[in-house]
């Protein structure tokens, strides 16, 4: 399906790609429900080094612009230092415990993280039909991030988009298609299953850390939404897509917080 950029895009995409209703009127994880105990079991049996690595991005990078949202950058703030233990400000009233303590002030979408799939509506619509008015001032009622807390194991499949194309980055905008896509995991070899996770390198992360700049950054390196993959919109194709503020990236590195229209990081 050849879906250009736009309004019109938006909802033929919708008409056309919908899975309200798929797994019933009450469902709330979407294409989470790809996922079977078996498919973490198989996941599981490619384990060979255990190395393990972070896909997260530290909270000191300042990406938000305040364009979405009235976003800001983590705030970081020191409640208690080692020089306030030196110093013997914290021997009342336990003369026996020192310690270090601190706080952080931030949007849920300050940085790396799921977005749960009460966070984009569609009109006046979320995922499977529920009324955004689920979504208000004490959260969200319906399709908060603690529904799918326990369901995001499986095995994880990197598609170096970047290099595929041969670039240290994709140009901000680049829509990458169902045809990239493909043909990236064909030339690399790769299988991509039902249930998979699937992490899209686009190089635009990396480029903007080697800069110190992160003007026009809008999202970069995001999981992939297609029937395969138990991601955001729960669609059975996808459009091509284009990176866009907000969009889910990388892993969970935090717990979920209940009832959050955001995420957890």
């Amino acid at each position: 399906m050849d879906i250009s950029r736009g309004k019109a895009a938006i909802y033929e995409a919708a008409k056309k790609l919908s899975n309200w209703g798929r797994w019933g009127h009450d469902d709330q994880i979407g294409t989470l429900n790809n996922i079977e105990p078996s498919d973490i079991v198989a996941a599981a049996g490619l384990i060979r080094k255990g190395q393990v690595f972070s896909l997260g991005l530290s909270l000191k990078e300042p990406i938000q612009s305040g364009l979405f949202g009235g976003r800001w950058n983590p705030i970081h703030t020191m409640l208690a230092t080692g020089t306030d233990a030196a110093a013997g400000n914290q021997d009342d009233p336990a003369p026996y415990l020192r310690y270090a303590d601190d706080a952080i002030n931030m949007p849920c979408q300050a940085s790396t993280q799921w977005d749960a799939l009460c966070h984009i509506f569609l009109d006046d619509k979320m995922y499977n039909g529920y009324d955004a008015t689920e979504v208000d001032a004490r959260g969200a009622r319906k399709l908060g991030i603690e529904h799918v807390r326990d369901k995001m194991v499986g095995r994880g499949v990197l598609l170096d988009m970047a290099r595929f194309k041969g670039v240290d980055s994709l140009d901000d905008g680049y829509a990458v298609t169902n045809a990239d896509l493909d043909a990236c995991a064909a030339h690399q070899g790769v299988e991509i299953r039902k249930g998979d996770f699937v992490i899209l390198r686009t190089g635009h992360q990396e480029r903007c850390l080697a800069a110190g700049d992160w003007t026009g950054y809008a999202g970069g390196d995001s999981p992939v939404t297609r029937s395969r993959l138990p991601t955001g919109s729960g669609n059975t194709t996808s459009p091509p897509s284009v990176p866009t503020p907000g969009a889910a990236r990388c892993v969970q590195t935090r717990p979920m917080r209940p009832t959050s229209p955001g995420t957890g990081w």
